[in-house]
């Protein structure tokens, strides 16, 4: 077994490691782009911890209704390019858990002030980035990750590589277990 896939993940509250469980992929639907400006987004956040993931709002964009009308139980994975890499990484995978209607009534008028409630049920080990799965790698697609909205994992452009949800989720199983 390789080093990079061993079953185990490091917290990095505790610094102790912990070993994963296999993760159902059956209800992987979308894709999503996060940043930080100086690091890795949403890092310090351990597998089971819940957080605020954001998304931009732009005038005309439809962002807030787009958030508000991602479905509760939804599995989203966040892919990002933090500063100073040349690469997008696969970093997180995030379960929807409220309804938008139960995040909404939270939100802020601000540019990141629209989220929506989130589980992590897989991370990256942000320690050697080398483990970390390449976006381009494993998607095998240019997925339009120009902004905050959640791209559909049936999306055209990623079925055109993968030609069924079933084989593109078979082997994000795979990445992530």
């Amino acid at each position: 077994m390789s080093e990079c896939s061993q079953k185990v993940y490091r917290d990095s509250t505790s610094n102790k490691y912990l070993w994963l469980e296999i993760m159902d992929c059956t209800h992987l639907e979308y894709i999503k782009n996060v940043n930080d400006d100086k690091d890795w987004a949403y890092e310090s956040y351990p597998v089971g911890a819940y957080f605020q993931l954001n998304f931009k709002e732009s005038k005309g964009t439809g962002v807030d209704n787009h958030a508000f009308n991602l479905p509760k139980g939804s599995l989203i994975i966040l892919s990002q390019k933090p500063h100073g890499y040349d690469e997008r990484y696969l970093t997180h995978v995030v379960e929807l858990v409220n309804e938008g209607s139960e995040d909404k009534s939270q939100w802020e008028t601000s540019t990141w002030g629209i989220f929506r409630w989130v589980k992590v049920h897989w991370i990256a080990d942000f320690t050697d980035v080398s483990c970390i799965p390449l976006d381009q790698k494993e998607m095998r697609a240019n997925w339009s990750f120009q902004n905050t909205k959640a791209k559909l994992l049936s999306s055209p452009k990623l079925m055109e590589q993968w030609g069924s949800i079933d084989a593109l989720r078979a082997h994000l199983g795979e990445v992530f277990n």
